[in-house]
């Protein structure tokens, strides 16, 4: 259905869920963003972002607060497939 120019579908139509996720990379690297269940053995990233910097002295848990992600620079890369992790992070924003 389209609502204002938006299109809607019902939730039991949706093939895929997200889950919104901070993902440690074993080269070092680290992601947020949304991940797609699927098949892959590898974490697939939509909306994500690398987490380039913080200097709250809390370390990159932090960033699951939602009180402290504005303390993050996050750089916009959109999707993106990680294929050796090292830890996972539950977001709650």
């Amino acid at each position: 259905m389209v609502i204002d120019g938006v299109e809607y579908v019902r939730a039991e139509e949706v093939t895929s869920r997200t889950d919104h996720v901070c993902v440690i990379a074993s080269n070092g690297w680290i992601f947020e963003g949304w991940k797609t269940s699927d098949d892959s053995p590898h974490v697939r990233l939509v909306n994500a972002n690398v987490v380039r910097s913080w200097s709250n002295g809390l370390g990159i848990g932090g960033l699951a607060d939602p009180e402290h992600k504005d303390e993050y620079t996050l750089d916009k890369i959109g999707s993106i497939t990680v294929r050796d992790v090292i830890a996972e992070i539950d977001l709650r924003w």
